[in-house]
């Protein structure tokens, strides 16, 4: 969320199994009553991306462990939420495998460099089948080696 503002940013990236970047998106939105909204609003994006893009399957990765909690147990008891996590099932269960994967917000680089670049672009951005230069290496470097 941008704190000069009252709108904030939804950034996603799609990767290959091999961490490769294959679409991204960046899009303003209006800043929302609270974090939990917007970090299930971003989610919902995310689902919504992978399905446009006509993906079977998809690990989710997101910062908020409360958002990525509910969706991995499907509970959640947060009437503020609760029905966009709903339409999160709902959507992922177009998915043939999907899972939700909590990581720290300090281990993604790649969705700070895309809030960087929502902030001062279009409302909405799309890259297919490459990622831009300036956020390649963010990429590369997130992406975990096993």
């Amino acid at each position: 969320m941008f704190p000069e503002s009252d709108q904030a940013g939804i950034r996603v990236v799609v990767r290959n199994q091999a961490g490769q970047g294959m679409a991204a998106l960046s899009k303003r939105i209006q800043k929302p009553n609270s974090a939990e909204i917007f970090e299930a609003l971003a989610t919902r994006r995310a689902v919504q991306f992978t399905l446009e893009l006509g993906f079977k399957q998809s690990v989710f990765e997101g910062d908020s462990e409360v958002i990525i909690k509910a969706l991995d147990n499907e509970v959640f008891s947060s009437p503020s939420v609760g029905h966009i996590v709903k339409d999160i099932w709902s959507m992922s269960g177009l998915l043939q495998i999907k899972s939700f994967s909590y990581v720290r917000r300090q281990g993604n680089s790649v969705v700070h460099a895309l809030t960087q670049r929502a902030r001062f672009s279009f409302p909405v951005l799309v890259w297919m089948e490459n990622v831009p230069l300036d956020i390649l290496r963010f990429v590369s470097s997130d992406f975990p080696s096993f």
